[in-house]
């Protein structure tokens, strides 16, 4: 992605984009694979989201 030093991954799940419940994530591939989160709706919606995707990563072989 142009203007970053690394390649850049950005997720984003939402109807549509720009809503104020955006729940998205970024980070640079490369270690140490840092993930910034942005948006969500509550403290508990992140906190789940995060969960998901990290037991999500930890079941794949």
């Amino acid at each position: 992605m142009p203007g970053y030093e690394n390649d850049v991954i950005m997720a984003a799940g939402t109807f549509i984009q720009g809503a104020s419940l955006e729940l998205t994530a970024d980070g640079p591939i490369r270690p140490p694979y840092e993930l910034y989160v942005q948006g969500g709706l509550t403290y508990e919606h992140v906190k789940i989201a995060v969960s998901e995707a990290v037991n999500e990563l930890f079941s794949c072989k």
